[in-house]
């Protein structure tokens, strides 16, 4: 199991997207984010998504909600792999009805509310993923 100081040595230096569009939520999970990665880029809808993504493409991971007004985040990140194929992303979603397609082997998605240990899990994925 990954100790928490050695995550943080190891992540610091890959850069994130994070899209939500609950105020809260960004604010919360960016704050955690910021702890881990020195680069974190966060937006409140797919649209503010797809544009980060277009003029950073060096973002390694995204991390999205689901549903978000003005584009969703299964749209924003089918437009993303076009772009980039191979880039990992997590979905997370509070809702009930949400259908996930798997798109490729790095994709993944978790419930809202995150935990702490959810988290830490997801810090652990992307170690495994990307680095």
């Amino acid at each position: 199991m990954e100790d928490i100081k050695t995550l943080k040595d190891t992540l610091k230096d890959i850069k994130i997207l994070f899209v939500d569009d609950e105020e809260d939520i960004r604010n919360g999970t960016g704050s955690f984010l910021k702890k881990f990665f020195d680069n974190v880029i966060i937006c409140s809808n797919g649209e503010e998504g797809l544009q980060a993504f277009k003029e950073s493409q060096d973002i390694q991971v995204v991390i999205s909600d689901v549903l978000m007004p003005k584009m969703t985040g299964t749209i924003m990140v089918e437009e993303i792999k076009k772009i980039n194929p191979d880039i990992f992303i997590i979905f997370i979603s509070a809702s009930r009805g949400v259908e996930f397609k798997k798109e490729s082997n790095n994709d993944i998605f978790v419930k809202k509310p995150l935990s702490y240990n959810d988290m830490k899990d997801l810090l652990i994925k992307i170690n495994e993923v990307v680095i």
